[in-house]
C-alpha cells in the first residue's frame, strides 16, 4: 500500500502448527521505552492493535491510543487460530479501554461473542437484533469508536459477509467463501485485514472504503496464500487483489442476476448532449454512444430519446442514455448509464435487467466500485482520471497509477471505462492501464473539427485494444 509500518513487540511466542505453546509478555519498562521512540521518532498517522497478551500491556499500549489523534484499528486477538491458549488476558475495563480508544474494532465473531459476553452466532444473514444492540450498546455510544467490523471468516455459507456496523447503519461486504488452506484455516488473516483497514483510513479516509480495501486484500491473501513447509497456509499481505477478490456492497443483503454484457468493447466512447450529435457521431464511425441530455422539457426529452434510439439501431451502433432509465425502457434503448446517486430501487432495477437493457455504473472510490459490484453491471466507469470541469470535480483525480490499480480491481469480470479530463493526446496513456474505453465530452464537442476528432479517437483506441489481443468488435464481457 505503500505505507511503512513500525513495530512496537508486545510478547514473544512460541509456536506450530498444533498451536501457540508459550507466550513472554514484553517486560514494561522495555515496552515503555520502545512506544516513547515510535512517538518521538516515527509519530505513527494510525495505529493498529494486535496481541496484546496480558492486562499490564494492554493498559500501556490503551495509554498510547488515548494520547495520540490519530486512527486506531483494534483487532482484539483473544486466542490463536489452532490450539486453545489464550492471547490477551486482560480485566473488563481494560477491554472496555481499549474500545474505547479505537476508532474502529475488528472482531471475529468467536472474538466479538467472547467479549459481548453473547450466544455464538454463525450464519450467514445479518447480526441477530441482540447483538446489534450489544455492538452499539457496549462499543459505539462512548469513546471514539466509529464502527465494528464483524469479520466473517467463522461463519457458514457460500459468501464470507463482513458487517460494517456503525451507530446509523449496517453494510454488508460480502466475498465468496474460500476453502481453508491445506494445513487448516489460514493464519495471519485477521492481521492483514486490521493493517490494510488502519492503512487505508491514512490514506482515503473513510471508513467504508477502508473496509472494502481490508476486505479485498485479505481475500487475495487467503487465495494466494503460502504453504509452510509443515503444512499450514499463510496469509500473503503482498497478494494483489482483481476482481475475484472484489466484494459486493449492500446495505442490506440481496442477490442480484448479472445484467446482460455488451457486445463490444466500449473504445472511443463520445458523451452527447443530444440527438443531432449522436447522429454526427455515428455517421463519422463510432459504434458506442452515450445520450446525456440535460435540462429539456419532458416532451422533447422522449423525442431526444427516441430519435438517438432510432439512430443508433439504424448504425448497429450501442447507445446507453444517462440517466433517464424509464426513457430508456421505454424507447428500447440498448442500455442505460446511472451514477450512485441516480440509481433506482431493487424492483426497477431487476425491470431493466429483465428487458435486457445494459448498465454502466460510475464509480468514484472503492466503495462504490464494491457497491457497482453488488448490481453486476455490464461495465463500471472510473473517473476523473485527470481534472475536469465537469461534475467529476467533486471528485479527486485518480492519476494513472491509481486507475491502473482500479482497473484491475475491476478485471477480469467487468469491463471498465475511464472518464474525466481524456484527450486525444492522453487516451493512449489511460488506455495503457486496462481500459476498454475511455469516455470523451470536451474531447469531441470542443474540437474544431468533431468528426476528424472522433475518427482519430477511435483509431488511438482501437490500436490500444488491439495490442492487448481486444477488438472494438467483439464482445467486452
Amino acid at each position: 500500500m505503500g505505507l511503512h509500518g513500525s513495530s512496537v513487540c508486545t510478547a514473544l511466542t512460541v509456536q506450530d502448527r498444533g498451536g501457540v505453546r508459550r507466550i513472554s509478555s514484553t517486560p514494561l519498562a522495555t515496552l515503555r521505552a520502545a512506544l516513547a521512540v515510535v512517538r518521538r521518532q516515527a509519530p505513527p498517522a494510525a495505529i493498529k492493535l494486535g496481541m496484546l497478551g496480558s492486562d499490564a500491556v494492554a493498559t500501556e499500549v490503551a495509554g498510547l491510543c488515548e494520547a495520540l489523534d490519530v486512527p486506531v484499528v483494534w483487532d482484539p486477538v483473544l486466542g490463536a487460530a489452532a490450539g486453545s491458549r489464550a492471547l490477551l488476558r486482560a480485566q473488563p475495563h481494560t477491554l472496555l479501554r481499549l474500545a474505547r480508544a479505537s476508532h474502529v474494532i475488528t472482531p471475529n465473531r468467536v472474538e466479538a461473542a467472547e467479549l459481548l459476553g453473547l450466544d455464538p452466532w454463525q450464519l450467514e444473514g445479518p447480526p441477530p437484533p441482540a447483538w446489534l444492540r450489544a455492538v452499539r450498546q457496549r462499543w459505539l455510544r462512548h469513546g471514539r469508536t466509529q464502527a465494528v467490523v464483524l469479520k466473517g471468516g467463522h461463519a457458514q455459507g457460500g459468501s464470507s459477509i463482513d458487517w460494517v456496523c456503525t451507530r446509523e447503519r449496517l453494510v454488508a461486504l460480502a466475498v465468496p467463501r474460500l476453502a481453508d488452506g491445506a494445513g487448516g484455516r489460514v493464519h495471519g488473516t485477521g492481521c492483514v485485514h486490521a493493517s490494510a483497514l488502519a492503512g487505508a483510513l491514512v490514506q482515503r479516509g473513510d471508513l467504508l472504503q477502508a473496509a472494502v480495501e481490508a476486505q479485498s486484500r485479505t481475500h487475495a491473501a487467503i487465495a494466494g496464500a503460502w504453504i509452510a513447509a509443515d503444512g499450514r497456509a499463510m496469509a500473503n499481505p503482498a497478494a494483489a487483489p482483481d476482481s475475484s477478490d472484489l466484494p459486493q456492497l449492500h446495505d442490506e443483503l440481496a442477490q442480484t442476476e448479472a445484467f446482460a454484457p455488451l457486445l463490444r468493447a466500449p473504445a472511443w466512447y463520445p458523451v452527447l448532449p443530444d440527438a443531432d450529435w449522436v447522429a454526427r457521431a455515428l455517421r463519422a464511425g463510432a459504434h458506442t454512444v452515450q445520450l446525456r441530455a440535460k435540462g429539456l422539457p419532458e416532451a422533447e426529452l422522449r423525442a431526444q430519446v427516441r430519435a438517438a434510439v432510432e439512430a443508433a439501431r439504424a448504425h448497429g451502433a450501442q447507445l446507453l442514455v444517462n440517466d433517464h432509465w424509464r426513457l430508456a425502457l421505454d424507447s428500447g434503448a440498448f442500455g442505460v448509464h446511472l451514477g450512485q446517486d441516480d440509481l433506482p430501487r431493487p424492483a426497477d432495477l431487476a425491470r431493466l435487467r429483465q428487458a435486457g437493457l445494459r448498465l454502466g455504473v460510475s464509480a468514484h472510490n472503492p466503495a462504490e466500485i464494491a457497491r457497482a459490484h453488488s448490481l453486476r453491471p455490464s461495465y463500471i466507469a472510473l473517473g476523473p482520471v485527470w481534472p475536469t470541469s465537469g461534475k467529476l470535480l467533486a471528485h479527486p483525480p485518480l492519476g494513472l497509477a491509481r486507475l491502473r490499480r482500479w482497473v484491475g480491481r475491476c478485471k477480469p469480470l467487468y469491463p471498465v471505462v475511464g472518464i474525466g479530463g481524456i484527450s486525444l493526446q492522453r487516451a493512449a496513456a489511460a488506455l495503457d492501464c486496462g481500459l476498454d474505453g475511455v469516455a470523451v465530452i470536451g474531447a469531441v464537442l470542443d474540437a474544431a473539427d468533431p468528426e476528424q476528432a472522433l475518427r482519430q479517437g477511435q483509431d488511438i483506441a482501437q490500436a490500444g485494444l488491439r495490442w492487448r489481443g481486444l477488438a472494438a468488435a467483439e464482445p467486452a464481457g
